[in-house]
């Protein structure tokens, strides 16, 4: 079995790297890692000249990682979150294998397992990614999700800012709660004066969250590279 993991975080050893990598480890069988920040794959410009051939005229590093993705029996696609959205990289990816989709599903067949990692978007994330891979006609066995470090941390200004991550998916401000100031407990304390998008009150405590430091993320991306090696051993 040949499985292929592919990151769109253009991070360095980001979480999503982690991640992709874990899952690969697991299923025990021959892998590859590609990171698309290190490469070049642009967007579907929609010119529908794959719809005989499957093959993208778009001459940039596609050509060759369109190999490696009809080569691989599984498919590891993971991606960082921004403004609620898989990364431009990742999009750029899944709108490329339309080319091997179209007509024929090509990868109609193939095992699939996704990864997100983001702040407060990452299961909409993780369920785009998802449904894009489907759309080619892949066998999602699993996907999961984990918390990341918001750019915001690393910035310099993120703490006097006043439109940091925080406050920008703050309830004040969006009129819903998606849990950051309690999944970021121990990693960010939000100051009393501070208000969404008026005055930045914060005080970071950790400047970096690694998936490596929680045991139950770690143990999730074991358990689905383990189903992948499961799945492609009975052949359903």
């Amino acid at each position: 079995m040949k499985v292929l993991g592919i990151s769109g975080s253009p991070t360095k050893d980001s979480n999503t790297d982690t991640l992709v990598k874990a899952i690969l480890e697991a299923t025990g069988a021959e892998t590859e890692f590609v990171k698309l920040s290190d490469i070049k794959v642009g967007p579907c410009i929609a010119c529908m000249k794959c719809v005989h051939t499957n093959e993208c005229i778009i001459n940039d590093d596609f050509k060759w990682l369109s190999k490696k993705v009809m080569e691989a029996d599984a498919i590891v696609l993971g991606s960082s979150t921004f403004y609620g959205a898989a990364s431009a990289f990742t999009k750029a990816f899944v709108e490329r294998l339309y080319s091997k989709r179209h007509v024929k599903l090509l990868t109609g067949g193939k095992l699939a397992a996704t990864v997100a990692v983001g702040v407060a978007a990452e299961k909409m994330v993780g369920e785009w990614l998802g449904n894009g891979l489907r759309a080619g006609g892949m066998d999602i066995v699993g996907g999961m999700t984990a918390k990341g470090t918001p750019c915001c941390f690393v910035c310099g200004p993120g703490e006097t800012c006043a439109f940091p991550v925080w406050n920008a998916y703050s309830k004040e401000l969006t009129g819903m709660d998606f849990g950051v100031e309690e999944a970021y407990k121990g990693y960010l304390e939000l100051l009393p004066d501070n208000k969404p998008y008026q005055h930045g009150s914060a005080r970071i405590l950790k400047g970096y969250r690694s998936v490596k430091d929680e045991p139950e993320v770690m143990a999730e991306a074991e358990r689905i590279g383990k189903l992948i090696k499961e799945k492609h051993g009975t052949g359903k």
